[in-house]
């Protein structure tokens, strides 16, 4: 669809009544790998969380994005549109038309939902972080895991990255190497002081940096200022299109399976178990 290349006024609004969500949605998912990591984060969301870009406001969708409003509003530019809330209409308008079956299903759960079955929520939790560690059993080379422990054990100090669910990961990343006597810090990100930290790194330091989708803004900008600086970079991370994968000199992919609201890091923590050990016998 090339109607959004109209730039008059006129052309724009009808272009913009023509636009519905799946075309949009196809759109997105044709330009998705041309777009900057931001972008890219905002896209993911889109595609992933409809009813919030529908329901939410500007502010509250780019906290939970952690960009700025600004940025939402460059996206909407991005696709031909005015502003952002032209691209929530069609979100909207999405919802709207299926309203009323939204309405009976909605009220149908809440007067006959039964009790949470958590027998069975524990079985499906298990399930997921079993399923998450096998796709790690079976991706991950014994080559690459031996060139991260040397990264590791040649680093003179490892700082770590990581935030939101990525955050218990670099933690315990940092526990596994304080456990071996190895010169490591978690950034200080709720202080502010990881950029200075990424600056003060010597030559032989190194950055392991956490991060899955919706990629966090912070970790990707020391991401990219340590690459920039000529420091290296161990990511674990979803995929190779991930942010962090592109700045860094070895990139392992993890728990990039989604399995709902709460996605497994099962994977990582195996990960940082084995060369944490590995690092033990060198």
């Amino acid at each position: 669809m090339s109607g959004h290349s109209i730039i008059d006024a006129d052309g724009q609004a009808a272009a913009e009544k023509q636009e519905t969500f799946e075309g949009l949605r196809s759109r997105i998912r044709a330009r998705f790998e041309t777009l900057s990591p931001h972008l890219q984060r905002i896209a993911r969301a889109a595609l992933e969380q409809p009813n919030v870009f529908a329901l939410s406001t500007i502010a509250s969708i780019a906290g939970e994005l952690e960009v700025q409003p600004s940025t939402l509003i460059r996206f909407a530019k991005e696709f031909g549109f005015a502003g952002f809330s032209d691209v929530q209409r069609i979100f909207r308008h999405r919802l709207i038309e299926g309203a009323a079956d939204m309405r009976e299903q909605v009220y149908e759960k809440q007067t006959t939902r039964p009790p949470a079955d958590l027998g069975a929520i524990l079985d499906g939790s298990i399930s997921a972080l079993a399923a998450s560690l096998e796709d790690l059993r079976g991706s991950v080379s014994t080559h690459d895991l031996q060139q991260a422990v040397a990264m590791l054990n040649q680093a003179g100090h490892v700082y770590i990255a990581g935030l939101r669910r990525s955050r218990a990961i670099a933690t315990y990343v940092a526990y596994g190497l304080t456990r071996s006597e190895r010169h490591c810090s978690l950034l200080d990100f709720g202080g502010g002081m990881a950029a200075q930290q990424v600056a003060n790194m010597a030559p032989g330091d190194l950055l392991v940096a956490i991060a899955f989708p919706p990629y966090s803004e912070p970790v990707v900008d020391v991401v990219v200022d340590a690459h920039l600086s000529g420091k290296q970079v161990l990511a674990i991370t979803d995929s190779p299109q991930s942010p962090l994968a592109r700045h860094a000199k070895l990139a392992f992919f993890v728990d990039n399976a989604a399995t709902g609201q709460f996605r497994p890091i099962s994977g990582a923590i195996a990960l940082v178990q084995t060369l944490v050990a590995g690092l033990g016998h060198e």
